[in-house]
């Protein structure tokens, strides 16, 4: 017996964990980007941030700094300190504007930082240039 299948195997998506306490940035960030074809695991706490990211191996991490719990930059330190984490990218996404709080992020573990408020498209395209897709 034959057995076919209608169903086209999806292509697979990359996955970005954003984390960001803002309920409505959250939101409309993770809307966005699964309109881009992402999957987006969106959370509103370090800890949780810290927690997905252990368990969902994502290919990028969007991390804003000022998080009620665990602060972004210890979160950065502690994502690049896990083996299983310490490949991911991270984007810092954040208000924090001074220029030692960039270098402290950075140093933290940051691959890229942005500040808000950032055009979703500007976060894509450095997601997609974390990706080597551009």
């Amino acid at each position: 017996m034959i057995v076919t299948s209608d169903v086209t195997p999806q292509p697979a998506r990359f996955r970005v964990v954003f984390v960001d306490d803002d309920a409505a940035s959250r939101a409309g960030y993770a809307a966005y980007l699964d309109g881009c074809g992402f999957e987006v695991y969106a959370v509103g706490s370090g800890e949780q941030a810290l927690t997905v990211a252990a368990s969902w191996t994502p290919d990028v991490v969007v991390l804003d700094l000022a998080l009620p719990d665990t602060d972004g930059w210890e979160v950065a330190r502690r994502l690049k300190a896990s083996p299983k984490t310490a490949a991911v990218p991270i984007i810092a996404l954040t208000g924090a504007t001074l220029p030692h709080e960039r270098v402290s992020a950075m140093r933290a573990g940051c691959d890229r930082y942005l500040t808000k408020p950032c055009a979703p498209t500007e976060l894509l395209k450095a997601i997609r240039q974390c990706l080597g897709e551009e």
